[in-house]
């Protein structure tokens, strides 16, 4: 069990890139943790500027700034900073790799940089993973993003304190998972090689996944990540309460991930208050839930193939082809 530790348990990878005001605001969250933490178990991989997406829009490079706040804040942390960008899933993966590589690494917490924490989050963290000792399918143990499966399949009315979990932003993962999932996600990365992660080949990446038994519709690296979760017959277990803010979409973009709504009757106390029973008592439903939610996943998948108008598209695929090879003809 955690109770009576001072310090963080397992080592912590943290994602950045080019944004030190989202850096400096999360880094302070970080540093003000009710737990002390091992800079000499911090791993901090700053994605480069070149052939990033800002160096494409022309958005100034100030990776230089996020180093030295690293530098400020984490004195002593390790830094990898590669020439040419990476990419979110390159970038999660090769940290992923650097923190399971260190001694004590049974577990490691992952967190990105455009988050501000809880005060008690890590301790939150390394508390859960104490809980799920006794229950190896729980893969994956965090505190803030409810399944949003949770929109078309409820949870059942006597859920309480813990959910279902989805995404990597502020996560503890086990290492022996990461291991699991180890060639599917090399393959996947190699399908991402020659792009950039946002014009990546989705045609391409779908079929590399799809090849292991993984479908992923859109192909982006959090998705991919959570089917692989389903499809070990894993979990990904989370609080009802999030202790995270997430500052990272304001001003760059429009989507907001949905919240889940809880009814106030499931709405209790503190993280920190919960044992081994109330996990070890709530893994059948949290089992039996991700089972339906992947079933509706799927079924949405199948109603939009299955009422796709295959004819007009196979007569209109054939008619360009014919037009585009008679102006080839005639051109020539």
């Amino acid at each position: 069990m955690n109770q009576g530790n001072t310090s963080v348990v397992w080592p912590i990878g943290i994602r950045l890139f080019n944004r030190p005001d989202y850096t400096q605001k999360f880094l302070e969250s970080l540093t003000a943790q009710t737990l002390t933490i091992d800079v000499s178990r911090v791993i901090c991989f700053v994605d480069a500027y070149p052939k990033s997406s800002d160096y494409f829009q022309k958005v100034p490079d100030r990776t230089a700034e996020v180093i030295a706040l690293v530098e400020r804040y984490l004195p002593g942390a390790q830094i990898i900073h590669p020439e040419v960008n990476v990419g979110l899933a390159n970038a999660l993966f090769s940290l992923q790799e650097a923190i399971y590589a260190l001694p004590n690494s049974e577990w490691g917490i992952f967190l990105e940089d455009d988050l501000v924490l809880d005060a008690s989050y890590l301790e939150v963290l390394c508390h859960f993973t104490s809980l799920a000792q006794t229950c190896e399918d729980v893969v994956k143990v965090s505190a803030c993003q409810i399944h949003t499966g949770y929109l078309t399949k409820p949870p059942s009315p006597s859920r309480n304190t813990f959910f279902l979990g989805e995404g990597t932003k502020a996560i503890a993962e086990r290492a022996s998972f990461f291991e699991l999932r180890r060639g599917i996600m090399q393959d996947y990365l190699k399908s991402l090689a020659g792009s950039s992660y946002r014009h990546r080949d989705r045609a391409r990446v779908f079929a590399t996944l799809a090849k292991h038994g993984i479908f992923s519709v859109m192909g982006n690296n959090d998705g991919v990540l959570d089917q692989c979760v389903a499809f070990y017959d894993k979990l990904h277990v989370t609080f009802e309460r999030d202790l995270v803010e997430d500052i990272g979409l304001i001003g760059e973009s429009n989507f907001v991930i949905p919240q889940v709504l809880l009814s106030k009757s499931k709405t209790s106390g503190t993280p920190l208050a919960t044992t081994e029973i109330d996990l070890s008592e709530t893994i059948d439903s949290l089992r039996l839930e991700l089972s339906e939610i992947q079933e509706c996943y799927f079924e949405s998948q199948w109603q939009v193939y299955r009422r796709a108008n295959s004819v007009q598209h196979t007569v209109k695929f054939v008619a360009n082809k014919l037009i585009h090879r008679l102006f080839a003809k005639i051109g020539g």
